[in-house]
């Protein structure tokens, strides 16, 4: 009789037989510009938000993993995360009544049918069931753009329904940059949303307007459809993030400093 799977330890996550010596944090991905406070803080909003994200890249060694490892930072304090196991999958996790989904995080190393390790076939389906039963998800996948990954999942041999792609909330894409310092960056981020006829892609818009001066936004608490949430509270991350990038401040206030549907002070 096989043991249960020891779901809290990675599986794969860097690729088989491939190990990170010195995982990155948010920090590290914002001072060697791999991805910009702007749009890092979105993200974070969506994290606190516990929505899915997946990180694609067409090519291998952009950073997706290296960038979704970062991301982690901005996880809710507590949340459980389960690695899962590619092919080897048995969900017996489902069953588990010690496991709170609204509190766990799925960690996916890869949707893709390259290697065993990584999760593919119907497991995939079953992984986006899992959400809607409150679990989170976080993967990578191979994908050129938004619309490769959503024709990934929704093409031969997945077939899953277009709407249901939208279990994945954001998409970030990735691809090699010569002008950033890490020479790979985030090139944009989509959002998903399910629709009577498919899926519904929009960009997030990094140009969009970036108060520097809260203050003067009389309707800063006001949702901007070019940045998804509210601004005043996209501005505050912001703000913190410029401070851990340039070493004002040491540590994320997670836990102290939005709730889920609006912005407040920060706590002294």
């Amino acid at each position: 009789m096989s043991p249960e799977p020891r779901y809290e330890e990675p599986f794969a996550w860097w690729g088989p037989g491939w190990q990170s010596s010195t995982p990155r944090g948010i920090a590290d991905v914002l001072r060697d510009e791999t991805i910009d406070p702007w749009t890092a803080a979105n993200l974070w909003a969506a994290l606190t938000r516990r929505q899915s994200v997946a990180v694609v890249s067409g090519a291998s060694g952009v950073g997706k993993t290296t960038l979704l490892t970062a991301l982690l930072d901005f996880l809710p304090p507590g949340t459980r995360r389960i690695y899962l196991r590619g092919c080897f999958e048995t969900f017996s996790f489902l069953s588990d009544p010690t496991i709170a989904p609204s509190q766990t995080a799925l960690m996916i190393n890869e949707i893709s049918p390259h290697l065993p390790v990584y999760l593919w076939g119907p497991a995939v389906e079953r992984v986006l069931g899992a959400a809607q039963r409150g679990f989170m998800l976080l993967a990578t996948a191979h994908a050129e753009s938004v619309h490769d990954f959503v024709g990934a999942l929704t093409g031969s041999p997945l077939h899953i329904r277009a709407a249901q792609t939208a279990t994945f909330e954001l998409v970030v894409v990735m691809e090699r940059d010569e002008e950033r310092q890490s020479k790979r960056g985030v090139r944009g981020v989509w959002r998903l949303e399910p629709t009577r006829d498919g899926v519904a892609v929009g960009q997030l818009d990094s140009s969009a307007h970036q108060p520097s001066d809260i203050s003067q936004e009389r309707d800063s608490d006001k949702r901007d459809p070019a940045t998804w949430y509210p601004v005043q509270e996209l501005v505050r991350r912001q703000q913190i993030l410029d401070d851990v990038r340039d070493r004002r401040i040491a540590h994320l206030p997670l836990g102290s400093l939005f709730t889920d549907t609006g912005a407040r002070d920060l706590e002294p």
